[in-house]
């Protein structure tokens, strides 16, 4: 027998096993992707060691090297683990893409894949009576030597059968955009790399060169197509959001059925800003082991973990799932994952929100199913798991996780309206004010909470649109009605943070109370605590700029943020309104005395005052006793259409400076 050189061979069993100890020290070894790239490199490993042993001289094993019984078992090891490589990359280029369950799942892909393996592997079996494949005779010095069966030409074809199907299945995933370019590049770099490593051993048959060229491609695999940043969360070490979303649009693609299970901290930000971002890190680190643990023990090795940020872990099982028997593994669970967390010896039980979501028919496409991850605690009680099925028909939960659409949808065809409310002139005796409150109605859902709406479209920048429109709605209002003859000296329009960071606001508001010819002083804008504390100096100039056109502000929700006078001193505003929460507050005499002085001091900075949200007669009297300006609430009125508002006017016209009866 004829020894060949096998330090190539020795070089890729180094480059593989560095590989996979890099892996394990990152604990890239959980989820089902990354067990079949470790299943890949094993199988390289023992394909190389198997090719050592086969054909090299090996001394130190002597004298069992030089047996024909020995290089047989090592020759028909070596064949049985080379023959799989290329089904195992076939299986693992699948599951990245999800196209392994197409070719699993169609009986006539399911022929084309396995039987030649089968072929290959009955060929094998039966090699050591008929010598199909190989064989060893001793030579003259005793060395065993290799010779070819007369069936080795088949097993040959068998392995350019797989190269050439797998080659047509990295196309096909390419094609239909499975994969990005990159990572199509790196699972062709296969084809080159064994190319070249075939005609060097074929012109060279002493080198040992096929298995270091498996080994380069292993690395380049690593590198990417399972990189660290698409792959592994440093701080959890699950799979972060951006493989999470890759998954969904291989699984939409693909039509697979898949369960997703959102496991939600509830209350997270809180956590993490009393803990501190190192300890929060931790927990999310044990959270994580936890779910880990609880997947293996019930034998989910093929489920992914995924961590989605902010205390949202999504745990996503692609293929036929027993629906019926995940519920029963959620709420057995759920008790292990609420057992205590010890964090540097805080002990600490968590509160969480579990939700079962079945693809692709609960949701329709990976935009919803994001929506829905975002909002779907707001829904759900504590510590019990929920299918996504049963919350469904919440008309708030389809309200919120739609809203993008229905925004879109309401400045499309001009569904918004602004409604009225009007404002009590304690001074006037008189309705002499009123706040423009904005509306949606959808047909299917009925009204909006603004509650809703306007933070989507502020998250989406809608709210620029919207915000315009409210503006140049009032304005027509005012001019084409009656309004001011009735008593109304201006109305009240609220600007939102966007809105009050834009360098030509000011430009804008301009021309459009010159368009419709309304005096400035006839809109007066509402700003809130938040939007004032929110890029403070930009803010600053664009109210600067607004008052100089002649516009006044007021300050909005007073109290219901963390008020303080060094704000309110650096705004211009005319107006300050206390927030409802404040006036129900006012329970005791206690609160009363404080909020005595808060006006007084608020009446030292030269402010006038707007009570919010007053219901009843007794509050009413009192902030009349307490000399404020404005009294505004469901007491004497509620949000109306323009119609309305105008009615309102005439019947109630000029009251006397008390409460109306």
């Amino acid at each position: 027998m004829v020894y060949r050189v096998y330090y190539l061979d020795i070089a890729a069993l180094l480059v593989c096993a560095v590989l996979l100890l890099s892996l394990c020290f990152r604990k890239m070894y959980r989820g089902r992707t990354n067990r079949i790239f470790f299943a890949f490199i094993g199988l390289i490993i023992l394909t190389t060691c198997m090719d050592i042993l086969r054909s090299a001289p090996l001394d130190w094993f002597a004298p069992y090297n030089n047996t024909i019984g020995f290089r047989n078992i090592a020759c028909s090891a070596y064949i049985f683990f080379n023959s799989m490589v290329y089904p195992v990359y076939i299986y693992m280029v699948g599951s990245i893409t999800g196209t392994f369950k197409k070719i699993r799942s169609s009986l006539a892909l399911a022929v084309m894949f396995f039987s030649p393996l089968l072929v290959n592997l009955m060929l094998l079996i039966s090699n050591g009576s008929t010598h199909a494949l190989f064989y060893h005779t001793y030579s003259p010095d005793g060395i065993p030597v290799y010779h070819r069966g007369f069936m080795i030409g088949v097993s040959v074809a068998v392995g350019f059968y797989y190269v050439i199907f797998c080659l047509l299945l990295i196309i096909y995933c390419r094609v239909k955009k499975r994969i990005e370019t990159i990572k199509f590049l790196a699972l062709l770099f296969i084809y080159p790399v064994n190319l070249l490593a075939y005609y060097i051993q074929a012109t060279n048959p002493k080198l040992l060169v096929q298995m270091f060229g498996m080994a380069l491609t292993v690395l380049l695999l690593s590198f990417f197509v399972l990189s660290i940043e698409e792959n592994y969360d440093l701080e959890t070490g699950a799979k972060p959001f951006v493989a999470f979303k890759h998954m969904l649009g291989n699984m939409y693609a693909a039509g697979d059925s898949t369960l997703i299970v959102f496991v939600k901290i509830r209350s997270s930000k809180p956590l993490e800003n009393s803990l501190g971002r190192v300890v929060y890190a931790e927990l999310m680190r044990q959270v994580s082991d936890r779910l880990f643990s609880i997947l293996q023990r019930e034998n989910r090795h093929l489920a992914e973990l995924y961590y989605l940020k902010n205390g949202l872990f999504a745990i996503a099982d692609r293929g036929d799932v027993n629906k019926d028997r995940l519920s029963s593994v959620a709420d057995n669970n759920i008790p292990v994952i609420r057992e205590e967390y010890n964090l540097d010896g805080i002990r600490m039980k968590l509160e969480f929100a579990v939700c079962g979501v079945e693809l692709p028919s609960d949701c329709d496409n990976e935009e919803e199913l994001l929506k829905f991850a975002e909002t779907f605690v707001n829904y759900l009680p504590p510590n019990v798991f929920v299918k996504y099925c049963d919350i469904i028909p919440d008309r708030d939960f389809v309200i919120s996780n739609t809203i993008d659409r229905i925004v879109a949808d309401a400045i499309k065809n001009n569904k918004f309206e602004v409604f009225y409310q009007p404002i009590y002139s304690v001074k006037d005796g008189a309705f002499t004010s009123a706040e423009a409150l904005l509306r949606l109605k959808d047909e299917t859902l009925g009204y909006v909470p603004p509650s809703i709406f306007i933070p989507a479209a502020e998250k989406s920048g809608a709210i620029l649109q919207i915000g315009e429109f409210v503006i140049r709605d009032v304005c027509r209002f005012l001019s084409e009605s009656d309004a001011f003859d009735r008593g109304i000296k201006f109305v009240e329009v609220n600007l939102s943070v966007m809105q009050c960071t834009q360098k030509d606001m000011a430009r804008k508001i301009k021309e459009i109370l010159d368009e419709y010819k309304i005096a400035p002083e006839r809109i007066n804008f509402e700003i809130t605590e938040t939007a004032s504390d929110y890029l403070a100096d930009a803010v600053i100039k664009t109210m600067s700029d607004i008052s100089e056109n002649g516009n006044s502000f007021s300050l909005d929700d007073y109290g219901s943020g963390y008020s303080n006078l060094g704000r309110i001193m650096n705004f211009p505003y005319k107006i300050i309104k206390l927030d409802k929460c404040l006036i129900d507050g006012l329970v005791d005499d206690r609160r009363k005395n404080i909020m005595k002085e808060t006006i007084s001091l608020l009446k030292s900075l030269g402010a006038e005052i707007v009570v919010e949200g007053v219901e009843d007669k007794d509050k009413a009297e009192w902030f009349i006793e307490m000399e404020c300006e404005y009294i505004q609430g469901y007491y004497y009125a509620k949000p109306m259409p323009e119609d309305n508002f105008l009615a309102f006017l005439e019947e109630n016209g000029r009251k006397k400076n008390t409460v109306s009866e």
